[in-house]
């Protein structure tokens, strides 16, 4: 308990004085609308009718994110340790990489809507594109910082190729890779919100936009604490996992 404290202390204390000003600012001082700050105790009272629907968006939510930020995982090390390691690759393509990432994400969606043949199609595809980007320069970045004396005691030691990349390229540059696989976390979770703002009959996001539709700011606010939780829960576990992944950092 007294470790949990000591870990967790701070960062509890500091959600109970923005819980408490946003108290003080509606039911205390009336600085905020009514209307569109609703009671904090209005809102949690919505819950137990409202959490059928939280949990369904949840799932739905869920399918999207981590169908998508799974593959642009895969993908962009793949292409990215690829384009790293190659000089002649790096040169030709770093060009066109910073032209097509540099394009916002959300301007794609009416081409994603019009060629995809659904709209979870159309959404993991603009969700994967968002998180791609980040971790495919992340990860080029990563590589092309690895010390050659690595590389360079690998050959002398004629290991094999595939256990070069697992044991010596792929571990040295985990770290950056892993900085730009939580920021595209953070973004895909935001690119989410977006895809389903359109076409969609369920989600989190659409349960905010939903609800708005109807002045239920209750209701939408409501939408934004559980969707909130549910960031930080993911955020939690991606970090206990990078982490464990990092042990032998001096940071951990």
């Amino acid at each position: 308990m007294e470790k949990y404290v000591r870990s967790y202390g701070s960062i509890i204390a500091i959600g109970v004085c923005i819980l408490l000003g946003y108290v003080l600012l509606t039911d205390g001082f009336g600085v905020l609308s009514g209307f569109l700050f609703p009671s904090i105790f209005d809102v949690v009272k919505q819950f137990p009718e409202y959490i059928g629907q939280l949990i369904t968006g949840l799932k739905s939510s869920l399918y999207l994110l981590v169908t998508a930020y799974v593959l642009a995982v895969v993908s962009a090390i793949a292409l990215g340790t690829l384009i790293g390691l190659k000089s002649g690759l790096r040169k030709n393509l770093t060009p066109y990489i910073n032209a097509f990432s540099a394009i916002p994400v959300p301007l794609m969606t009416p081409y994603a809507i019009n060629l995809f043949p659904t709209f979870k199609a159309a959404s993991i595809f603009l969700i994967w594109l968002a998180a791609f980007w980040v971790i495919l320069g992340t990860t080029i970045g990563a590589v092309m910082s690895i010390d050659k004396r690595y590389l360079e005691n690998a050959a002398t030691l004629e290991i094999p190729s595939m256990e070069k990349l697992f044991k010596i390229i792929l571990p040295a540059a985990s770290p950056a890779i892993l900085v730009g696989c939580s920021i595209a976390l953070t973004l895909s979770f935001m690119m989410l919100a977006v895809a389903e703002m359109f076409g969609a009959s369920s989600g989190m996001a659409y349960f905010v936009q939903y609800y708005s539709d109807f002045a239920r700011f209750d209701l939408v606010m409501l939408g934004f604490l559980f969707t909130a939780l549910i960031l930080v829960s993911i955020m939690y576990v991606f970090d206990k996992i990078k982490h464990r992944i990092l042990h032998w950092t001096i940071n951990n």
